[in-house]
């Protein structure tokens, strides 16, 4: 299993990204790749669907999203419907320059560290949500490291929310 970095040392392990937008996109060009994922995902706002070719993440992580992923399509049998029963194809996004929710540390979207899935059906600080800690989705990133968000305090809960860091050590 990999050993993500602590959030507050994301700087030093992933690169720290810039504060303007020229420096970001030295820092994109430099870390950032495109994942496809084995089943077909969509961007859904309101009544606004669009398909997504593949999942922008940090080039650190992307060995570790190709293999949850993978594991979780392994285990659907590479079925697509069994991925819609599940919301799987709900994907609400990945790499964002942007500060926390809240705050005003970069957040882990900002590193191109963390992914978002289902985000009406995981609605932030909600405690009724669809992932739970036995979900498919939760169980085959955690095997990576991954931090899911719904195991945050009620006051941060973030369900929809997978992380390529920790947030304790």
């Amino acid at each position: 299993m990999n050993i993500w970095p602590l959030q507050k040392d994301c700087n030093a392990f992933y690169g720290n990204p810039g504060n303007f937008q020229a420096q970001w996109q030295v820092w994109e060009a430099a870390n950032l790749v495109d994942v496809p994922c084995p089943w077909k995902i969509f961007f859904i706002d309101g009544k606004l669907v669009q398909p997504v070719p593949a999942i922008r993440i940090h080039k650190l992580c992307a060995d570790a999203l190709k293999a949850a992923l993978g594991n979780i399509w392994d285990a659907v049998g590479h079925d697509q419907s069994a991925i819609e029963t599940l919301h799987y194809h709900h994907y609400s996004g990945s790499y964002n320059q942007r500060p926390m929710r809240g705050g005003t540390a970069r957040s882990m979207h900002g590193f191109g560290a963390a992914i978002d899935w289902d985000a009406e059906e995981n609605e932030q600080h909600s405690t009724k949500h669809l992932f739970q800690e036995n979900s498919l989705i939760v169980v085959k990133f955690k095997e990576q490291g991954a931090v899911w968000g719904g195991d945050w305090s009620p006051q941060s809960i973030d369900a929809m929310h997978l992380q390529f860091a920790r947030v304790h050590p």
